[in-house]
């Protein structure tokens, strides 16, 4: 849509176009929406985006999301702009959990506003004010990647932002340059570009539990402790500024796994920032201190923080209360940035059984009453071929059978004794290609709650499970 406005790029829009019209880019309903107004103009009289996206979606952001996706599709023509998409409660991130604070929150909703207000036509978009107008404009040229940190999302929706309002501005010219840059082989466009540092926490902590080369773990540890940022933590991808719990959790896990004496500075950094942005109830929330805090966050922080329980047993002990009391009575926990049950239920397990003493003895029983709750559902999850879907009934995939053996794992469970670790390992072996890697289907979510591809996630996902299924790490 932005292409066409401006006009030109019409081999690259002719890729684009090919890649909207095949199956893997309209495989639900909303992705379908979308294709179909952009490639032939078809509206839809259906609610894809409650009745369909947000359908299971419990999340204190459910009300900005709705907003976003709704805006999306009028973008695209499938749905008309209505009034109500400028309602203050709808655009303030605040009257949702306090975290407009947050980079790309403020872009987005500020260029929602933008866009909304041109859409509806009817002068409202003299209700836009320079100060918004300039504001606009800085957030966009503010980043150091040349697609903004790294978010091809909320880069395009500030580009059709401002396109409206300054259309010959140089920004959006560059930025249209930007994101055809970052085409995939496919055609399509991703909707973000860059995972390095995610990636490489979670890489260098399966293999150190694998015991890597020491060589290998020591770059791996250098370019994560080079890229710590000023306030402790980590973002997710290069060149950004934002850091998130989840990245820091399993940078600082690696660094404590591989060597947490010669890492012992980074380290005490990365307390500092846990510290600055635990929840008054313990727990820990993704971004900014004040949001909601989540199972996956804090029960990854847990984790990064057990290395050196004796200095942090206050978090510790707050952070492992929220965890118990978050737990479902089925011993589920909430899913939140992964379709997979199992996946907090691991993160969970994990944090709960690194915990030192004092905190484990205080906690014992609650801890046993969790591993039984949890212990049972994955018993009763686990499918005839011995590996588990993303829920209940759901065909075995690769991902959640290695959440699901990362978490019997961290409950003591290991191959030579347990008869539902040995039948998922088996499983889990027999999907491995040729080539020694595994496949499985999308399992991350982001935005949430659509879900996105990191083809490496599995790999580093199974080599992780397989030895901790196999060994005595004390998780």
């Amino acid at each position: 849509m932005l292409l066409r406005r401006r006009g030109g790029h019409l081999e690259q829009v002719r890729c684009l176009t090919q890649y909207l019209a095949t199956p893997t880019a309209q495989v639900t309903g909303f992705d379908a929406a979308l294709a179909q107004a952009v490639l032939h103009g078809r509206t839809i009289d259906t609610d894809v985006v409650g009745d369909e996206l947000l359908a299971d979606f419990d999340h204190f952001s459910i009300a900005r999301k709705r907003l976003l996706f709704d805006v999306h599709l009028a973008v695209a023509g499938a749905v008309p702009f209505v009034p109500s998409m400028l309602r203050p409660a709808r655009t303030v991130a605040t009257d949702e959990g306090g975290d407009n604070t947050v980079i790309w929150i403020e872009m987005i909703m500020l260029s929602v506003r933008v866009l909304v207000a041109h859409g509806l036509g009817l002068g409202l978009t003299e209700q836009i004010t320079d100060a918004e107008r300039e504001r606009l404009l800085v957030l966009l040229g503010s980043s150091p990647a040349p697609v903004w940190e790294n978010y091809p999302t909320a880069h395009l929706l500030a580009l059709l932002a401002v396109e409206r309002l300054a259309p010959e501005h140089p920004l959006v010219g560059n930025g249209v340059t930007a994101l055809l840059a970052c085409r995939n082989p496919d055609g399509g466009v991703p909707s973000m570009l860059d995972l390095v540092v995610f990636n490489t926490g979670c890489a260098g902590l399966a293999l150190a539990r694998a015991n890597a080369e020491p060589a290998l773990l020591n770059r791996l540890c250098d370019y994560l402790v080079e890229r710590q940022m000023p306030d402790g933590g980590w973002t997710f991808g290069e060149d950004m500024r934002h850091t998130d719990v989840d990245t820091s959790a399993y940078a600082a896990a690696c660094l404590a796994t591989v060597d947490p004496v010669r890492h012992r500075a980074s380290l005490e950094r990365a307390a500092g920032y846990f510290r600055g942005i635990v929840g008054h109830d313990g727990g820990f929330p993704t971004y900014m201190r004040g949001d909601p805090s989540e199972v996956g966050m804090t029960g990854g922080a847990v984790s990064a923080l057990a290395w050196n329980g004796a200095d942090h047993a206050d978090l510790l002990d707050g952070a492992a209360r929220r965890l118990l009391d978050s737990r479902h009575q089925d011993g589920t926990f909430e899913r939140s940035w992964s379709l997979s049950e199992a996946n907090t239920i691991w993160r969970a397990m994990w944090a709960l059984h690194s915990l030192p003493d004092p905190t484990r003895t205080a906690l014992r029983q609650r801890v046993t009453d969790a591993d039984a709750a949890s212990l049972r559902f994955l018993a009763r999850a686990q499918n005839r071929d011995g590996g588990w879907g993303h829920r209940p009934g759901d065909a075995s995939d690769v991902t959640s059978t290695c959440y699901s053996l990362l978490a019997l794992s961290a409950m003591g469970k290991r191959l030579g004794q347990d008869a539902i670790v040995r039948a998922g390992v088996t499983h889990l072996l027999s999907r491995q290609h040729s080539d020694g890697t595994f496949t499985a289907p999308p399992d991350q979510v982001g935005p949430r709650p659509l879900p996105f591809d990191v083809p490496v996630f599995t790999d580093i996902w199974v080599l992780l499970a397989l030895t901790g299924c196999d060994s005595d790490w004390n998780w």
